[in-house]
């Protein structure tokens, strides 16, 4: 992750894996259904593999806004 982000009273996302964890552990099933956390997913994936995480962080932001998740920057 290019810089950590706070999500209040649930976790900070410092590393490829808290992502992970949050999408595992924290995302209801049926969110993870939608096509914004397919899209995080994928990136998530695709930087695990060596591409860029600033694409994991830029779908992660969007994604949590678009569920209107409060996060901010540390």
């Amino acid at each position: 992750m290019p810089r950590p982000l706070v999500i209040p009273e649930v976790m900070t996302l410092v590393t490829l894996a808290d992502v992970r964890e949050l999408i595992d552990r924290h995302l209801p099933a049926h969110f993870r259904d939608k096509a914004t956390w397919r899209v995080v997913a994928k990136d998530l994936k695709a930087a695990t593999l060596g591409a860029d995480a600033a694409e994991v962080s830029l779908a992660l932001r969007i994604a949590l806004s678009m569920e209107g998740v409060e996060c901010q920057p540390k």
